[in-house]
């Protein structure tokens, strides 16, 4: 990977379009075929691995597509989210180490503690915030545990299980992300992820959170990597690509991002509430070359970086040299951001090769006209 930077684009499991907060669906449907193109487009511009997402207004369940897409497909990896509330650690640690051993390197686990208790509920899932972050401790810890000790016996008025033998063992280590803005989810971090996710924000709040978890690591006594998710429009020139950023709004239907504010007033995930504030910035515009816009009728990360190539390059270049290494991009649609930004991102972080002189013999070749 190039500078030993880890880039990652984003798997779409519902309708993909090139607009957002449209009151008609966008015009691709998520089917298999059309995910696998994705993550072979996104491996041939480099990127390492794809994010699927959970949510419960997915067209897609979430382990059932990204399984079939990685037996179709070859190459990049998936980082597939899950929630502890939705299984029991004994069953996704097998589920877990079954995939990583029938397709070798190419998965990666994020852990969702959940944001909104409305959609939480969708799952039957009532557990407050404090205890959902209870719950997602134990459960990373005992996913640990089942991937490397035999057998596993653990108690609690969480979790039950006794003398489970997890084998085979995952043929090679599974890497957790896990991403909160919240002291809990911080220090959970800490204590068991590999990989902490962050939120596109400003530079000040990036580097403050990232103080926060240096701190916390010295206290855990563990070595973290640091990732950021955040979206990215990036054409050849400036103007272009904050015309193409304006472009993807326009057509956002005043019900929709209406439902989409109601929807999120109850929201109790720090990170959520922070990017739907971001979004209500009159101009949109949180700091030079980052626009939360794309937070105006989409839930998750809602900023992106926007820019010519070199703009872009220059900004996640100023995240790298804060300690992150891992960036997990995207933008609609996702089949063709993924290639442009291959074509023109991706080469900026490259070390190219130089091209050997092509030698033309005119004894054999015609002289042009």
């Amino acid at each position: 990977m190039p500078e030993d930077l880890d880039f990652l684009w984003f798997c779409q499991l519902s309708r993909d379009g090139e607009f957002v907060g449209t009151k008609t669906l966008p015009p691709r449907k998520p089917t298999l075929e059309y995910l696998s193109s994705i993550v072979e487009t996104a491996a041939e511009a480099g990127f390492s691995s794809l994010l699927t997402a959970t949510n419960y207004h997915h067209e897609l369940e979430t382990w059932t597509a990204s399984i079939a897409t990685l037996a179709r497909t070859r190459g990049a990896g998936l980082l597939i989210a899950a929630r502890p509330g939705m299984f029991h650690p004994a069953k996704f640690a097998k589920m877990a180490a079954t995939a990583q051993n029938l397709f070798p390197g190419r998965v990666r686990i994020n852990i969702v503690t959940g944001s909104s208790p409305a959609e939480n509920v969708m799952y039957g899932d009532f557990a407050s915030h404090a205890r959902r972050y209870e719950r997602t401790r134990e459960f990373m810890l005992l996913l640990r545990r089942l991937w490397t000790e035999t057998p596993v016996t653990h108690k609690t008025d969480l979790y039950q299980m006794e003398n489970t033998v997890l084998e085979p063992k995952p043929v090679q280590p599974i890497p957790l992300y896990f991403g909160g803005a919240s002291d809990a989810a911080q220090r959970i971090a800490a204590e068991l992820a590999d990989v902490y996710l962050m939120w596109g924000d400003r530079y000040e709040a990036i580097e403050e959170r990232l103080q926060r978890m240096k701190a916390l690591e010295a206290e855990y006594g563990r070595t973290l990597r640091y990732g950021l998710r955040t979206h990215v429009i990036v054409r050849e020139t400036e103007a272009e690509a904050w015309a193409a950023a304006e472009r993807m709004i326009s057509r956002i239907d005043p019900e929709v991002r209406r439902a989409f504010l109601e929807s999120y007033k109850h929201v109790d995930s720090v990170g959520q509430r922070r990017q739907i504030e971001m979004g209500l910035a009159q101009d949109l515009l949180v700091e030079p070359n980052l626009w939360a816009g794309i937070g105006l009728a989409r839930s998750g990360v809602g900023v992106a970086i926007v820019g010519d190539p070199e703009q872009v390059a220059a900004k996640l270049r100023s995240y790298q040299r804060l300690g992150i290494d891992t960036f997990i991009l995207s933008n609609y649609p996702h089949l063709e951001e993924a290639r442009r930004f291959g074509e023109l991102v991706m080469p900026l972080f490259r070390a190219q090769p130089r091209e050997k002189e092509r030698v033309i013999h005119t004894d054999k070749v015609a002289p042009a006209a």
